[in-house]
């Protein structure tokens, strides 16, 4: 077993094959095939429609309002129509809901704001394909919608949208499916682009947004294939050297300077987080209106401030639930489904405490804030158990639900709630007793010693970048010992050591791997599950093995 007790699953195992071609072969592809050209916006059924209304409502100066949503997907999106928008001299204004007050989409109270100020036309990014309901008195009321989404079309779809821009939505004829919220309205943005900025214009302007595009994208987890791939290839181009000022600072907050290679990573675990806290427990236009800034000034400084401090506050809260949730049950008697709820845990953490606890056992999670009579709560889950369908089976205890097939939300009576946890419970017990609930690590394959060179290394750079949908190639060599173990990092995290692999010594590094220093450093021999990569450090042009687990030989 590895020492993260996870099972391994070597995916190609074809002797005939080479590295490169097993590589290519697990990921359903021949070659290395990479998207060009972005796809032509009119293909959506409905952006011609859509752009000549905003246009007639730039012209007439009717004020337009951008309705956003309160995640970095949501803000991203609305940061990018708001820039084109001002690009095209619009009369703007913008909204965005709070989680805890308002909740999802496009509520009856905007729709009334609205109808009180006399709007006529609202976009919406990242939302409105299930405000059907919004939408027609927004109509009766004399306010058009356009509605740009990525989310799942409900069985019965708005009818009454002035226009809908969604990929998915029927008859369309755009080719691409995946689209995030960002990436829909950067689809927008760059069909006004190209019918209204003069022509040495468009092409700059457009990729400008691209950064912003791109942060939606991996924050949503959208696939990094086809024009998601383009979008964030070029966008961490963009962003190397962005010109938005808030985007610069949040850079500088995370040591990220001018002109530095940025990978998705970085994007995922340090900028978005970022641009999530404000929605999660603050207050989602501090990240809007950071990244619309358009100027370097003390706003920009002392909203990317708060920012980062929201971010830490929520890293706290999260480990604090995390802790007290973990405590609700026995690690040697693990349940089928973890289910738990406090009244201090904060709304805009319970998707991360449940996908954490999902994370780490494999198991579902629903965790709920307690607030009083009625409870909210957000589930997480495995491949190979539906948590909405689970749901929907125990929808005569709820309120309301929805989500998709590992991530779901719904809220509660307090008095339906131990019915519901015996159901739940039940079913999942029924669906997951006869199981492995062991986490997988996927490995593309063994690697022949030989085939540790630059020129490998340099092929799979070929396929970045990497992220969901797109994996990073992992492979595996057993048997090898190391030598040199240490514990590194400001708090001994982290695990370096180095090994002989044919005639060769490489270093490894093995991020969150030190506490298995010492069990390491007492065996004589190893396998390790790694990444190849690059040892940049100090100029240096090494390769080095990025460990992901390993597995401790007995003797």
């Amino acid at each position: 077993m590895s020492v993260l007790g996870k099972k391994w699953v070597i995916k190609n195992t074809d002797k005939s094959k080479t590295t490169f071609e097993k590589i290519l072969s697990n990921r359903g592809m021949r070659k290395v095939e990479e998207l060009k050209n972005f796809h032509d916006p009119f293909l959506f059924l409905d952006m011609k429609r859509s752009s000549e209304r905003i246009e007639k409502a730039v012209k007439d100066k009717e004020r337009i309002i951008i309705f956003g949503d309160y995640d970095a997907d949501g803000i991203t999106a609305a940061a990018i129509l708001i820039h084109t928008l001002k690009k095209m001299g619009a009369n703007l204004s913008y909204r965005l809901p709070n989680r805890v007050t308002d909740g999802y989409g496009l509520s009856e109270k905007f729709i009334d704001e609205f109808i009180e100020k006399n709007i006529k036309l609202v976009v919406t990014v990242d939302c409105g394909i299930s405000c059907g309901k919004e939408i027609k008195k927004a109509k009766e009321s004399g306010i058009d919608v356009i509605i740009t989404d990525h989310h799942t079309i409900p069985a019965k779809a708005p009818e009454s949208s002035y226009a809908t821009i969604h990929p998915k939505y029927k008859n369309s004829k755009y080719p691409f499916k995946e689209l995030t919220g960002a990436g829909v309205a950067l689809k927008l943005a760059q069909a006004l682009i190209y019918r209204n900025l003069q022509e040495e214009e468009k092409e700059k302007f457009f990729f400008s947004l691209l950064d912003l595009a791109t942060i939606g994208t991996i924050a949503d987890l959208g696939p990094l294939v086809d024009e998601n791939k383009l979008i964030v290839k070029k966008g961490l181009e963009i962003l190397a050297n962005t010109k938005w000022h808030g985007l610069k600072k949040i850079k500088e907050l995370t040591n990220i300077k001018d002109g530095d290679r940025i990978d998705p990573g970085k994007i995922g675990f340090q900028i978005a987080p970022r641009l999530n806290a404000a929605g999660r427990i603050g207050d989602p236009y501090d990240a809007l209106h950071l990244l619309i800034q358009g100027e370097d000034n003390e706003k920009v400084t002392f909203l990317s401030k708060k920012l980062d401090d929201l971010n830490k506050t929520r890293q706290e809260m999260t480990d604090i639930a995390m802790e007290e949730a973990t405590k609700t049950f026995s690690v040697n008697d693990l349940p089928y489904i973890f289910i738990a709820s406090h009244p201090k845990w904060h709304v805009g953490i319970l998707g991360l405490i449940a996908g954490k606890l999902v994370e780490k056992y494999s198991r579902p999670a629903v965790i709920l804030q307690d607030l009083g009579d009625i409870l909210v709560a957000s589930a997480r889950s495995t491949h190979n158990f539906n948590i909405v369908e689970a749901l929907a089976l125990c929808g005569d205890y709820l309120i309301s639900f929805g989500g998709h097939a590992q991530a779901a939300g719904f809220s509660i009576k307090k008095e339906n709630l131990k019915k519901f946890t015996d159901k739940i419970s039940k079913h999942a017990e029924k669906q997951l007793s006869k199981c492995c609930l062991a986490q997988t690590l996927d490995i593309d394959c063994e690697l022949d010693p030989n085939e540790i060179n630059f020129d490998l290394l340099e092929q799979i750079e070929k396929l970045k970048p990497f992220g969901v949908g797109s994996s990073r190639p992992s492979f595996i060599i057993n048997n090898i010992k190391p030598f040199f173990v240490e514990k590194v990092g400001a708090t001994g995290g982290h695990i370096k050591f180095s090994v002989r692999i044919g005639d060769k010594d490489f270093k490894v590094i093995g991020f969150k791997l030190g506490e298995f220093t010492d069990k390491v450093r007492d065996h004589k021999k190893i396998d390790v599950v790694f990444h190849l990569d690059r040892d940049n450090f100090r100029n240096r042009n090494d390769i080095q093995l990025q460990a992901l687990d390993l597995n401790l030989r007995q003797e």
